[in-house]
């Protein structure tokens, strides 16, 4: 037992030199250092010395030897530390806090180094660097967040004393560094803390009611292990995030990826693992309905410029342009609800055609300027969030198509057309490669949007341009594409797969701000049982925007290659609808007005909404009055030709009646 303690002394008589050595190069407490790192060498030592004591006080050797059996263990094996893989541990918690009355949110990153071999120490050498980052926005706009952010920045340690840290902005858009040196040695029992801590406008979307809270992805090439060849030293990463809301937030609708949650005092807690958050950013929604105020307004231009307006005034169908415009419709899979506040002015005709999509027609006069105006309110509702959700494409696909083919509706919504190119050899090559191994109707929905996104690349380019429309096959083989290629190429994939699909357009990204929005395209599939299904391909992201999207305004579908339902007759030869004339503004709105709202039905209370009504005789009569050459010299004429109708008409009437008075005076002379 005596040889057994005096080579541990010997043991740790070599380790107390190196300690001494290595403190007087990192200039630290040497007694500080050995008593800490001696800590469980004196305990072995002093279990030894109470099993010598007791094997010399002449004790049973039953005692000694069940004392040296529960010893031993401890006395042969190297420390704890020493026997696990990991030497270092550096965890990164980040934690987004968000309180319901405010507009921001508050940005904790805690980085903590952490020993967990005792043969090992960290320098304090070098610097840790922390990445803030930026969203896209414009030059302007970033600039104003980072001076919000950097206002509110603050780094300190674990007892809240301030540390020095360096800045470094880098080009707009690309974030900011913020470098804080590390100022002393990390050992096993003095782990290294830095807490950074900001607020920003960046990790949260406020529209209405509802509420977006996002954070970082990880990149996918992420390693939260790794082992040093030369020195075998192995260092662990763990990236822990939680959002942290309070109650009053409103209901949890979406979120992604999967998470963990508890709720302490009076805050709610979602935690997300750092494998989940791996290429997805952890993204939750909160709000189950949504409140939209629309305001459309278009300058129709003077077209007629012959005609006198003192004589439309008289006779207006002389000088008449007919329009027709799309109003947002209603939608049964968000439950979205249309209520108008104005229209000015009144349209002569109000219908539905056969996608459901609303019709307004106005008749305005040709030969003066003027403007269409309507304003009114959208409203949509979602189901709270439940882990499935998409229990409605999670269906077998066999038993999908089936019901499919059961409808012949469907047929309208599977044949191809000039750009969603069905027949395509490429089309259907894609198609069917798309669906081999799938056995639902969610693995290929899932497996085409995710082609898309792989194939098709956003080009802003193509945004800001005209913005020529050149279909799926184009697209998918690598030209220019926007939100449009995106959904033409998965509505025609999806038709050639047999799903039935169709265009969807309406209005997205709107906020509480009053601005002028440009259009989005996305995609709808039919599924029996359910109805309409949106799907929107643009959002690059394995956060898929399926399902009940109510950060939308749905305005109109469409089963065939036109996306417009804006039409214009007119007699005058001009260029027709310019967009810069039509302006569409939509914003988020906390409630509804108290004054009075209409219902479509209530606009024109005398008339039914009917089904296609352009289609009927007196339509078309009224158009080819009203809105062509050889209509307009028809009601030019018109009044011309009545008078001189009624002239002759009032002279052969004046001709008899002279001509009967005579004839009664002749009689009464000669009766005379």
């Amino acid at each position: 037992m005596e040889k057994e303690l005096y080579a541990f002394f010997e043991k740790y008589l070599t380790y107390y030199k190196y300690l001494k050595k290595a403190s007087s190069i990192l200039n630290i407490d040497t007694k500080r250092c050995i008593v800490l790192s001696l800590t469980p060498f004196l305990l072995k030592v002093t279990f030894l010395c109470y099993a010598i004591l007791v094997y010399h006080m002449n004790k049973t050797k039953f005692t000694t030897t069940l004392l040296l059996s529960i010893l031993f263990p401890f006395i042969l094996a190297k420390s704890v530390y020493a026997q696990t893989k990991v030497d270092f541990v550096m965890d990164t918690d980040t934690t987004i806090t968000y309180n319901s009355k405010n507009d921001f949110v508050t940005v904790e990153n805690k980085y903590v180094r952490n020993v967990k071999n005792r043969g090992y120490f960290l320098l304090k050498d070098g610097k840790k660097t922390f990445h803030i980052p930026e969203l896209n926005n414009t030059p302007e706009e970033i600039e104003k967040e980072r001076t919000f952010k950097l206002d509110s920045l603050v780094v300190t340690d674990t007892r809240g004393i301030k540390m020095q840290y360096q800045t470094e902005k880098l080009e707009l858009g690309k974030g900011i560094y913020i470098h804080v040196p590390y100022n002393r040695v990390t050992t096993a029992s003095m782990p290294y803390t830095i807490i950074m801590k900001y607020k920003t406008h960046d990790n949260i979307i406020k529209s209405g009611q509802l509420t977006t809270i996002m954070g970082s992805a990880l990149p996918k090439d992420t390693v939260f292990q790794r082992t040093e060849e030369k020195s075998k030293m192995t260092t662990q990463f763990n990236y822990n995030l939680s959002i942290i809301t309070d109650t009053n937030v409103g209901p949890l609708a979406r979120a992604f990826p999967h998470f963990t949650k508890e709720e302490r005092d009076g805050k709610v807690i979602y935690h997300f693992s750092q494998t989940d958050r791996r290429g997805n950013p952890p993204t939750l929604e909160f709000g189950t309905k949504a409140l939209y105020k629309f305001e459309l307004e278009y300058k129709a231009p003077k077209t007629d410029h012959k005609t006198p307006e003192r004589y439309s005034d008289l006779f207006k169908a002389i000088s008449t342009n007919i329009y027709q415009f799309s109003l947002p419709r209603e939608f049964d899979e968000t439950n979205q609800k249309v209520l108008i506040q104005n229209i000015s002015p009144i349209p002569s005709n109000i219908y539905r055609d056969r996608q459901g999509n609303v019709i307004a027609t106005f008749e305005l006069s040709a030969n003066r300027e003027d403007v269409i105006r309507i304003s009114g309110f959208v409203t949509s509702k979602r189901g709270e969030y439940k882990e499935n959700w998409d229990s409605s494409i999670d269906i077998p696909f066999s038993e999908y198509l089936k019901k499919v083919g059961e409808d012949r509706d469907n047929l309208a919504h599977l044949k191809p057309t000039k750009y969603w190119e069905v027949n395509d050899a490429y089309i259907q090559e894609t198609a069917k490669d798309l669906m081999s191994g799938k056995n639902t109707l969610k693995e290929i929905i899932d497996a085409d949007y995710q082609f898309v996104n792989d194939v098709l690349e956003y080009d802003e380019g193509k945004a800001n341009s005209q913005n020529e429309r050149i279909g799926a096959v184009r697209a998918l083989k690598g030209e220019a594409s926007v939100c449009m290629e995106y959904a033409d190429s998965m509505i025609a994939i999806l038709r050639a797969q047999g799903i039935p699909a169709r265009a969807a357009l309406g209005y997205t990204n709107i906020t509480n701000e009053q601005t002028e929005l440009i259009r989005h395209q996305w995609v709808q599939i039919w599924i029996p049982d359910y109805g309409w299904f949106s799907i929107d391909p643009t959002y690059e992201s394995t956060d898929r925007r399926v399902g009940q999207l109510i950060d939308r305004v749905l305005w109109e579908t469409f089963n065939e290659d036109s996306l417009t339902n804006i039409s214009i007759f007119s007699a005058d030869n001009f260029d027709g609808f310019n967009e810069s004339d039509y302006k569409v503004n939509i914003y988020s709105v906390e409630a509804l007005p108290e004054q009075n709202l209409m219902t479509y039905e209530e606009i024109l209370p005398e008339k039914d909404i009917e089904v296609e009504p352009k289609h009927s005789t007196g339509n078309q009569f009224n158009s080819l009055l009203k809105t062509t050459t050889i209509g307009r010299a028809i009601l030019v004429t018109l009044p011309i030709a009545s008078i001189i109708v009624i002239v002759t008409i009032a002279v052969v009437v004046a001709k008899v009646l002279i001509k009967r008075v005579r004839t009664r005076k002749q009689r009464l002379s000669k009766s005379v």
